[in-house]
């Protein structure tokens, strides 16, 4: 992984304007005081606290630069003459001197900060009381106690006000500067070991967070104003968190670069981070761990070293600015720590100051930079390519529509010419059906009764769903006695239970729901049908139980195979048969569980299946409850041997065998019919002037015009005549504009029954009537669509 790609040169430039800036904006040359002292007289320096003779000495004084050994006690004195007492507060100040320090003023102590814990240089402003200093010569002299980096900073002596505002800028870039970067990179880190903790994969940014967060943790320490520990605990702390620092450093330049496998290196680096911390937790005791220091820091720079090899290879393999860049920062870390070990053995100024505090920050930052660049850059991969697949989903979403439309136009052209021939065949067999016929040839025809039967149910079934998809059945919501759509279930399929020896059992318990009677009669009888059909013994019971004063639930047992659970969710899939490879058509089409599911959407609930193989199924439903009180028991038809006896009808179809099979099964009726094959011959016929028939039956599809057209045009004629449009069409788009037209609609095939119950509906029941005749014209009942014909 490149740790910079090519829109990275931004950032750079950003990194390196924030540097400018903090520069332009640091702090400029103190404004001058009164007096600054850079001279002074210096006695006892060292370790052993007896007064010497004193040595004068320039300041800013460093003991190291004099060969002296940093650390121990000192008494240095410094001399300043005024002209007046000022009236206004003075103090003294300085920007490095011992935090362990005794104040005199004109023999006077003036500060005893002699208790202190920390015994390291750093600056501050000592309040000199004004009552104390007289005009002429006037002395201070300060006692101090230093555990490394012994020394005093040259003295500002003046207004405390001003001494108190310049110490406030100092402070400012010299100790809340580099809290703020290092607090900055502290977030930054526990950000990385989240990102680490949510992806385990990411090894770098790991060792970068656990790196960052260490250093940071580290360099913000220097600048605590005070200690939670014991000053050796804290010195062990300080070191073994170098030691760690050095080697996570390694590690995680070994992750970003092309390291060269050594079998040895990393125990080695795990033996060092281990060693180490615990010999200086042996030497401490001992004061052994300046020694500890200046032996093992020359060690962890060239570790430091190592690591910006690895990264400079890394960034060599792939050539680029950023990276560059990224290796002169981590260089300058390196540098860092070597020049603080030099300050930390006291061979520099000491108003020098430690720059890894400063350095680590600006480097971890711009890896941040880098792994901040990377994340955008993943996110705005990830919007392209969210932006390619949804323009991929939307092509084959249009693909797919395309294919759909095709194969439904495809299947509605099918359908209707299966259909054509479907209903001749079933006319003509159920006429020859009631003639009296030999036996052999009874069997025969009942056989070809039960083929065309297999293949209305196909057809009907296909029409069925296309009606339940095509949104144009619309619930029509009733009070329904639930005893009365079971009596109908029951006379409809007791013959097929008594057949197979099962029990079909009914109980209402004289409950009554609010619903569509034909879309919960086409429901049950599915369900009812489908039970019988895989139950071999025991029987199937279909009972309501009251669900509270709002709920009646409705449930089917059986007794039946059963349905495995991984099968439960397809079952209600079109033309799935668990138990069925073979598609055997005596055990159904695998549409009656597909259009339960549809009538059940539009009931508003829906079928829920709780089944064990070789036990049985419930498919269970819950309905909207309604009091059985004033609720009527739906009448029964009485049947009529020539229902349309006396009745004029008029047929169009342009398919000779179907226009044929329609006219002999309405006049075996009793009615008489007129038939026309299309508008050509429908127009002659208008033209001679003919008496006004009862009643139009008409196909949608003619080879010249359509059946909407016919109806038109005997309309025009005879006013407003009750009609029956025939369709073979199953596109839903095509059902939806018929259902729109309100003239009542006939899907083909259709047993004659179901013809003779359409055309009562659509004609107002003209057959338990007398004759209107024929001249006179007809009240036109109101036109309904809806789910008129719909069957199990």
């Amino acid at each position: 992984m490149p740790l910079f790609d090519s829109r990275s040169g931004h950032w750079l430039r950003r990194w390196l304007l924030g540097l400018a800036l903090l520069a332009v904006l640091a702090p400029a040359a103190a404004e001058p005081v009164a007096i600054t002292l850079q001279q002074a007289e210096v006695m006892s320096v060292g370790l052993e606290g007896d007064l010497g003779a004193p040595t004068p000495v320039a300041l800013p004084d460093s003991w190291g630069l004099r060969g002296l050994r940093p650390q121990g006690l000192a008494r240095y004195r410094l001399a300043f003459t005024l002209a007046e007492v000022p009236v206004l507060p003075w103090a003294l100040s300085f920007t490095r001197v011992s935090s362990s320090r005794r104040v005199f003023l004109n023999g006077t102590l003036v500060e005893d900060e002699s208790e202190t814990g920390r015994r390291l240089p750093e600056s501050d402003v000592i309040e000199l009381p004004t009552a104390l200093l007289r005009p002429g010569g006037n002395q201070i002299e300060l006692e101090v106690d230093y555990r490394a980096r012994a020394g005093l900073s040259e003295a500002a002596l003046g207004p405390a006000a001003a001494l108190h505002a310049q110490a406030d800028r100092h402070a400012l870039w010299e100790r809340e500067l580099p809290r703020a970067l290092n607090t900055g990179i502290a977030i930054v880190a526990a950000l990385m070991l989240l990102i680490r903790w949510r992806r385990p994969s990411e090894t770098t940014i790991a060792l970068f967070g656990a790196l960052a967060l260490l250093g940071s943790l580290r360099n913000y320490a220097y600048f605590a104003d005070v200690s939670l520990l014991q000053s050796g605990l804290t010195d062990w702390l300080f070191y073994s968190v170098q030691v760690w620092t050095a080697a996570l450093f390694v590690t995680f330049a070994r992750s970003v670069g092309v390291p060269r496998e050594r079998p040895w290196f990393r125990p080695l680096l795990l033996g060092a981070s281990v060693a180490l911390p615990l010999l200086a937790a042996l030497t401490i005791p001992l004061g052994g761990l300046p020694e500890l220091r200046a032996l093992s820091y020359p060690l962890l720079l060239v570790l430091g070293a190592t690591g910006v090899v690895l990264i400079r290879r890394g960034a060599r393999r792939h050539g680029r600015l950023a990276n560059r860049a990224l290796v002169a920062c981590f260089s300058a870390v390196v540098a860092a720590g070597a020049h603080d070990y030099v300050f930390q053995q006291g061979h520099l100024p000491i108003t020098s100051t430690f720059w890894m505090p400063f350095a680590m920050p600006f480097a971890l930052g711009l890896y941040a930079m880098v792994l901040l660049n990377r994340f955008v850059g993943a996110i705005g991969e990830v919007e392209a390519l969210r932006d390619t697949l949804e323009a991929q989903v939307e092509q084959r979403t249009r693909a797919l529509a395309t294919a759909v439309a095709a194969k439904t136009r495809f299947l509605a052209a099918a359908s209707h010419d299966l259909r054509q021939p479907a209903v001749a065949i079933g006319l003509m067999i159920g006429l020859v059906r009631e003639r009296a016929l030999a036996p052999d040839v009874r069997r025969m025809i009942d056989r070809a009764h039960q083929a065309v039967g297999a293949l209305e149910a196909l057809l009907q079934g296909l029409l069925d769903l296309s009606r339940l998809d095509s949104g144009t059945v619309r619930p029509r919501l009733t009070a329904l006695p639930l005893q009365a759509a079971f009596d109908a279930i029951q006379s409809h399929e007791a013959e097929v239970a008594a057949a197979k020896g099962l029990r079909l059992r009914f109980r209402a318990h004289g409950l009554a729901v609010h619903c569509d009677a034909q879309l919960l009669d086409q429901l049950l009888r599915n369900l009812v049908a489908n039970a019988l059909r895989y139950t071999e013994r025991g029987g199937v019971l279909v009972v309501a139980r009251a669900r509270g004063p709002e709920r009646v639930l409705v449930q089917v047992w059986d007794s039946g195979v059963g349905i495995a659970p991984e099968h439960q969710a397809e079952v209600f899939d079109e033309f799935v048969q668990v138990d069925n490879p073979g598609r055997d058509s005596a055990h159904g089409l695998g549409l009656g569980l597909a259009l339960v599911k549809r009538c059940a959407a539009l009931l508003g609930t829906r079928v829920q299946l709780h089944s064990r193989p070789g036990r049985g199924s419930c498919f269970s439903l819950l309905l909207p409850r309604l009091e059985r009180r004033g609720v009527a028991r739906p009448a029964l038809p009485v049947p009529v041997a020539a229902p349309l006896a006396g009745r004029y009808l008029l047929v169009i179809d342009d398919d000779a065998a179907v226009r044929e099979a329609l006219r002999a099964r309405l006049e075996a009726w009793g009615a008489r019919v007129d038939a026309f094959d299309g508008l050509p011959a429908l127009h002659g016929w208008l033209a001679a002037g003919p008496a006004r028939p009862d009643m139009l039956l008409t196909d949608q599809q003619l080879g010249a015009g359509t059946g909407l057209q016919v109806v038109e045009a005997v309309r025009a004629r005879f006013g407003a005549l009750p009609a029956l449009l025939v369709t073979g069409n199953t596109a839903p788009e095509e059902i939806a504009r018929l259902a729109a037209s309100g003239v009542p609609l006939l899907h083909k095939p259709f047993r004659a029954e179901v013809l003779l119950a359409a055309i009562e509906k659509a004609s107002g029941g003209f057959s338990n009537r007398p004759s209107a005749g024929r001249d006179r014209p007809e009240p036109q009942p109101e036109a309904r669509g809806g789910h008129d014909g719909l069957r199990a």
